[in-house]
C-alpha cells in the first residue's frame, strides 16, 4: 500500500468514525423517566403516581426497595375478537424496580386495593410488580356489566395479553404470572389461553372447581383441616346454628340485620354463611390460634350471631359481587360440608344448589342453568398435565381452598404443600411458611426467572 493510498484509507476510516458517532450522539441507548416510557407507549391514560400510600410507608420504613409505583389506564375491547366495537378502561398498576429486573404480572381476580398480593416474591426477585384489575371490578367496569356475555375468562385472558404486549417492549426480561386464590386461578386461566406469553406461571391457594356445588370443600374442611378436636368443636357450633331450623339463631340474625337497615336474609343465605364464617377461621388464622378464634366467636349468642351476620354483610360487599357471577359463569362453587348436616337441614327451605342464586342478584339469577365447566375441566385433565408453559401450585395444609387443589399435574408443573401458613403466600415470614418449604419454592421460580 503506498503512501496515497494509506491516507485515503485512513481519511475513510476517520469520516466512519465520525458519522457513527454523530449516529450514536443523535440516537442515544438510554432510558428516559419510567412514566416517559409509559407516555411513549401512546396506549396509557390517565398516569398518575404513588397510588399506594401503604406501600409508600414501607419503602419510607425500608421494608420494600422500589424505584416508583404508579396507575394508569388502558383502553380494552370488550370482545377482543371485535376490537372496533365497545371498548372499556382498565386499571393497570405497576412497581418499578428497573429495566433489567423480571417482572411478575399479578393477575387480579377481583379489584386492585395495594400491591401486597405477590409482595415476597417481588422482595425476593427484586423485581417489577404489575397488577392489572379483573374486568367488571373496582374502576375497570364496562358496558357488558348486567349482561356478563364477555365475563369469561378467555376476555379476562385476552385483557392480560394486551398488557403484556404493552409493557413487554419496555420490560424486556423474564415474566411470570401469579396471584393468590382466585388472582392465581385467573394466572392459570391466562397461561391456558396464552401459553407464550410467561416464562413461569404461579397459583398460591387456588381452588379450581368443576361444578356450582363442589363436595370436595365439605370432606376437606371436616376432614382434614385442624385437629379432630378441633373438627369436632367446629361441627358442634354449627349443629347449634342450625338446631332450631329457620327459628332460633337464624331469626336472630334477621332481627339483627333489620336493626342495622340491611336486608333479612333467605335461611339459603343464612346457612352458607354459617359456614362460611367457620371456614373463615382455617382459612386467615394460624393453627396455633384456631381453638382460640373458634372459642372467642361462640363464647355466647350475642357474639356468635354477630360473627355470621358480618360474615352476611361481607359476602354482600359490591366490590366483590363479580365474583359470584364468575362462580356462575364457569367457576364454580364450593359446598362446605352440608351433607353432614343433613338432619338439621331436611324439612326446611335450605337447598344446597340453592345457594349461589342466594347470593346472586334476582336479575343474575338467569345465569345458573347456562354454567359452562368445560373450559375447568380441560383445564385440570389435560392442561396442568401438558402445560407447555411451567407452572407452580402452593397449598396450606390448613387452608380449606386447598381442596380445589388439582390432582393430576404433568413433567412441567409442581405442586408444594405448606405444613402450617394461611390462604396467602406469606413465604417471607417464618411463622407462616418454614424456610425450606420457602426455599422449594423460590428455587423453583428462579430456575425459569433467572
Amino acid at each position: 500500500m503506498n503512501k496515497k493510498t494509506l491516507k485515503l484509507w485512513m481519511l475513510q476510516v476517520i469520516v466512519l468514525s465520525i458519522v457513527s458517532c454523530n449516529d450514536i450522539a443523535d440516537n442515544p441507548v438510554v432510558y428516559t423517566s419510567f412514566e416517559q416510557e409509559l407516555t411513549k407507549t401512546k396506549l396509557f391514560t390517565d398516569i398518575k403516581e404513588n397510588p399506594d400510600t401503604m406501600v409508600m410507608k414501607k419503602k419510607a420504613k425500608g421494608e420494600l426497595d422500589y424505584q416508583s409505583q404508579y396507575s394508569m389506564m388502558i383502553s380494552q375491547p370488550v370482545h377482543h375478537n371485535q376490537p372496533d366495537g365497545d371498548r372499556f378502561k382498565q386499571k393497570v398498576c405497576i412497581l418499578f424496580r428497573g429495566y433489567d429486573r423480571p417482572t411478575i404480572m399479578v393477575t387480579e381476580g377481583y379489584l386492585w386495593s395495594h400491591f401486597m398480593d405477590a409482595e415476597d416474591l417481588g422482595i425476593n426477585l427484586n423485581a417489577n410488580m404489575v397488577h392489572v384489575e379483573h374486568r367488571n371490578f373496582g374502576e375497570s367496569y364496562n358496558q357488558d356489566k348486567g349482561k356478563w356475555e364477555y365475563e369469561t375468562s378467555a376476555q379476562a385472558s385476552a385483557d392480560l395479553h394486551a398488557v403484556y404486549q404493552a409493557l413487554k417492549p419496555i420490560f424486556k426480561g423474564k415474566w411470570m404470572c401469579t396471584g393468590t386464590s382466585k388472582n392465581g386461578e385467573t394466572s392459570m386461566d391466562y397461561a391456558y389461553y396464552y401459553p407464550n406469553d410467561m416464562d413461569l406461571a404461579a397459583a398460591f391457594g387456588s381452588p379450581f372447581n368443576v361444578s356450582l356445588s363442589d363436595k370436595a370443600f365439605g370432606q376437606y374442611l371436616f376432614n382434614e383441616v385442624g385437629t379432630e378436636e378441633l373438627r369436632e368443636g367446629m361441627k358442634k357450633n354449627i349443629r347449634w346454628a342450625l338446631a332450631d331450623g329457620e327459628k332460633g339463631l337464624y331469626l336472630s340474625a334477621c332481627e339483627k340485620l333489620k336493626e342495622e337497615g340491611a336486608p333479612e336474609p333467605s335461611f339459603t343465605e343464612y346457612v352458607f354463611n354459617v359456614f362460611d364464617t367457620f371456614f373463615s377461621i382455617f382459612q386467615y388464622t394460624l393453627p396455633a390460634k384456631h381453638q382460640e378464634r373458634l372459642e372467642a366467636m361462640t363464647k355466647d349468642e350475642k357474639t356468635y350471631v354477630k360473627e355470621i351476620c358480618n360474615t352476611i354483610k361481607d359476602n354482600r360487599d359490591m366490590k366483590l359481587y363479580t365474583y359470584f357471577v364468575d362462580c356462575a359463569k364457569e367457576q364454580g362453587f364450593p359446598n362446605p360440608g352440608y351433607d353432614y348436616f343433613a338432619d338439621l337441614l331436611e324439612g326446611t327451605s335450605f337447598k344446597a344448589e340453592d345457594v349461589l342464586a342466594s347470593l346472586l342478584k334476582e336479575e343474575d339469577r338467569w345465569l345458573l342453568p347456562y354454567y359452562d365447566n368445560s373450559q375447568r375441566i380441560d383445564i385440570r385433565e389435560r392442561f396442568f398435565v401438558n402445560s407447555t408453559v411451567p407452572l407452580l401450585f402452593f397449598y396450606s395444609k390448613d387452608d380449606p381452598w386447598s381442596a380445589g387443589q388439582p390432582d393430576k399435574l404433568g413433567s412441567n408443573a409442581k405442586k408444594v404443600i405448606n405444613p402450617i401458613g394461611v390462604h396467602s403466600p406469606k413465604i417471607n415470614d417464618p411463622a407462616y411458611c418454614p424456610a425450606e418449604i420457602k426455599q422449594e419454592v423460590m428455587d423453583y421460580i428462579q430456575t425459569y426467572i433467572y
